[in-house]
């Protein structure tokens, strides 16, 4: 069997290593639509519809090795709308009780501890150190920072980052797409979409959540004036087909507090250019700075082209 990394860049090199620790697999690939090397530690590097044309569902397993957790979710669903299955890597070090559930698509480092009846949803990253109690419930997509403390009976939503050192008392319940900063204490309930810090943690700024690697949500939502919703989603179902064949990801719309990283913000005005054969000009190219503004520009542009025809 073989295990398709899903990211060439630090974190796929370390899920390799702990794979081959771990034992029993025939061979690794990674998948990165951006990486410039067809090799890495001595596998292949190969963009998604490479992969797909080369590797079978049944003769292959992956893991994302992305750290946003948004992002990890949307790495994975679309392994799996492509028919590709999780597998699981829990190192040799980690303490896992018989009766834990680890879900699809988990990765368990080294000296992680997760007690009785302990249920790990799919997709998760379990970081050096973390330890999550008995009859806890991790969610979807969700990421544990290193050294992370997670109280017994307590319930964590999908696509939610618990950062390094931070501590939940038992019976907490985090809400979805929360963040719990660094060393974050946390005594009472957190609702969805923030982020708390301190001891005893408190919800952070205007109370929407700052993403781990990314701009505000409430930044997003007063430039693209959208609902926080998946917006690679989108793209497939607004663009149906449009992407078929062409080495395209939508988790390439990464971008950072500092601007974008020039040479995959060009690349992915090259791919936008390819695949639907419009056109960016220098202003147009600056304000493309999130999937929503690349979603509206190229709709308008469709729209343009095809003499005012709406792409829904």
């Amino acid at each position: 069997m073989i295990l398709a990394l899903y990211g060439a860049g630090a974190m796929g090199r370390e899920f390799r290593q702990l794979a081959v620790k771990s034992g029993g697999w025939s061979g690794f690939v990674f998948i990165d639509d951006h990486a410039e090397a067809e090799e890495l530690t001595g596998s292949p590097v190969c963009r998604f519809q490479q992969f797909r044309a080369r590797y079978t569902p049944e003769d292959t397993r992956f893991v994302v090795a992305i750290g946003e957790p948004r992002f990890r979710a949307e790495a994975f669903q679309r392994m799996t709308r492509a028919g590709y299955r999780g597998a699981v890597l829990v190192h040799g070090s980690a303490c896992v009780s018989p009766d834990a559930e680890l879900g699809e698509g988990t990765v368990v480092c080294h000296d992680v501890h997760i007690g009785s009846l302990a249920k790990i949803g799919r997709n998760c990253y379990l970081s050096r150190g973390a330890s999550i109690g008995h009859d806890a419930v991790v969610g979807d997509h969700t990421r544990l920072g290193v050294n992370a403390f997670v109280g017994g009976h307590s319930v964590i939503g999908e696509n939610c980052f618990i950062g390094a050192g931070a501590l939940l008392r038992d019976r907490i319940r985090i809400g979805a797409m929360s963040v719990a900063a660094l060393g974050a204490a946390v005594f009472e309930d957190v609702p969805d979409g923030v982020t708390v810090i301190g001891n005893p943690a408190r919800i952070a700024g205007d109370g929407t959540q700052t993403a781990v690697y990314a701009p505000s949500r409430a930044l997003e939502a007063q430039q693209e004036e959208v609902a926080p919703e998946s917006v690679a989603e989108r793209y497939w179902d607004v663009f149906s087909g449009c992407f078929e064949g062409v080495d395209f990801n939508p988790v390439a719309f990464r971008y950072h507090d500092g601007g974008w990283d020039s040479l995959t913000h060009m690349t992915l005005i090259g791919r936008l250019e390819e695949t639907f054969g419009v056109s960016f000009k220098g202003r147009e190219v600056m304000r493309l700075k999130s999937y929503a503004d690349g979603l509206r520009m190229v709709k308008a542009k469709l729209e343009e082209k095809d003499g005012g025809t709406a792409h829904e």
